[in-house]
């Protein structure tokens, strides 16, 4: 334990309330960034940090406060002061299950005991062929993250829980001379600190490679309408962006006309289409079996059957002002700040189509493969996936280059008319970004989708 046998002490001494809630979340970490460029590796920094927060919640007010070191005591007076003195609008929580399990145990080959001369090798190897590859290739970026931290969670209603948070990522991302504009190829990885995870990977750089190479003569995409086939790591980052970010339970809050849009009862997509967030499986970026508030994590099912079951995803406090439960998604970057309703995993259950049958009914459309970006503003969304071709009277035919999907996050649940049947569970190096707390390790697990009537641009 991080603090001192988790004495009561602590509380005792802060000058809280009789009716105050208190907590103290401390937090030490170790974090590596490998960094290849140009012509060979350009950063190699291992880094540690350590710090405490606290935070009050009660009916004179709320705050949090943060310090690095790891007295909790100075940190949580500091808290309730404010509390008092800030005008901070008061707060309550809703009562919660809190997590009692063990720690979950540790799979896979961790990234800790891989000394960093292999890592070094094995990456700086993969950024040397890259570079090699083609005489077309201009440059290679890799990009290589590990995190450790341990986590001690102790409140005032007397929850006691600690918990380690592992991620690792790993970009690569090959250019070519495209002319007028410099063409790319990626590979993406990441895990919940399995190192295995960035071996074996020269199959993915190749393809990296003939993406960024043959992008140099693909045309670039008429504008308009199109049925687009996404892969599942596209879906997955889909299904996160939409309906993922829509159910965070703080946008709700004073917001009428998403309550609405998002009502039990409502239908949004196909009977075909069930979306579900939940706390993930061992090993994966997305595994998060207990929050940051300490709540144990429980699967929501935001969809079923197209119809919308669960629209929320909760911390304590909007639970509180909902009337409805704490579902596990309180989460925080690190203890510089609050925690917030976060997605965690999300999953699109498989349906029945095959990849050929998907393909084989669009007469004028797109198949997309990864993703390098995706955002939305809860009202409209925009994707540029990693990789398009043509698909023409259902059959595959020579990439295009430029395409960004946009379209409006409601309507694109209707336009789903086939899911695919085997439902993909990799994890990449996208996370997510929300009120200053970038970048968040998050999971999804998807299918083959195909949608009709995508607004499709060059960009």
């Amino acid at each position: 334990m991080l603090l001192t046998g988790g004495s009561p002490a602590l509380f005792r001494d802060a000058g809280l309330r009789a009716d105050d809630y208190a907590e103290v979340r401390l937090e030490r970490a170790t974090t590596v960034d490998l960094v290849w460029r140009g012509d060979g590796m350009e950063s190699s920094v291992t880094s540690r940090d350590e710090g405490c927060c606290a935070r009050v919640i009660g009916r004179s007010g709320s705050a949090f406060a943060s310090a690095t070191g790891m007295d909790a005591g100075p940190v949580l007076r500091r808290a309730a002061r404010d509390a008092v003195e800030l005008g901070c609008a008061a707060g309550r929580l809703a009562a919660h299950r809190p997590y009692l399990a063990d720690r979950p145990g540790e799979t896979g080959e961790l990234a800790e005991t891989v000394g960093l001369a292999e890592k070094t090798e094995l990456l700086g190897a993969y950024h040397a062929a890259a570079l090699a590859a083609h005489p077309g290739v201009t440059g290679a970026l890799v990009y290589y993250r590990e995190s450790v931290a341990d986590v001690e969670l102790l409140t005032s209603e007397g929850t006691g829980v600690s918990y380690r948070r592992r991620d690792l990522t790993l970009q690569i991302t090959v250019y070519a001379d495209g002319g007028a504009a410099r063409t790319a190829g990626s590979v993406s990885a990441g895990s919940g600190g399995d190192f295995s995870v960035v071996r074996g990977l020269a199959p993915d750089l190749e393809a990296a490679v003939a993406t960024a190479v043959d992008l140099r003569a693909a045309p670039v995409v008429a504008p308009g309408e199109y049925d687009v086939v996404c892969d599942g790591p596209l879906a997955g980052i889909w299904a996160h962006e939409t309906i993922g970010h829509l159910a965070e339970a703080d946008h709700h809050l004073g917001d009428a006309q998403l309550q609405r849009s998002l009502a039990p009862g409502r239908r949004l997509g196909p009977s075909m289409l069930t979306i579900t967030d939940h706390p993930g499986r061992p090993g994966a970026r997305g595994f998060v079996p207990v929050d940051d508030e300490g709540t144990a994590g429980s699967a929501v099912e935001l969809l079923r059957d197209g119809v919308v079951t669960r629209p929320r995803l909760h911390d304590r406090s909007t639970a509180a002002a909902f009337g409805e439960d704490p579902t596990g998604n309180a989460r925080a970057l690190n203890f510089r700040h609050p925690p917030l309703p976060r997605l965690r995993t999300i999953a699109i259950a498989p349906g029945a189509a095959s990849e050929e049958e998907m393909i084989g009914g669009v007469a004028r459309g797109l198949l997309a493969r990864g993703v390098l970006g995706g955002q939305t503003d809860r009202a409209g969304f925009t994707f540029l996936p990693a990789e398009c071709r043509e698909i023409r009277d259902g059959e595959v035919r020579g990439r295009v280059r430029g395409v960004v999907l946009s379209g409006a996050v409601l309507g694109a649940f209707a336009a789903i008319d086939a899911i695919g049947r085997e439902q993909w569970r990799g994890d990449t190096s996208a996370s997510c970004g929300k009120q200053g707390q970038n970048a968040l390790p998050v999971s999804s697990w998807a299918p083959m989708l195909r949608l009709r009537g995508i607004r499709v641009t060059s960009g």
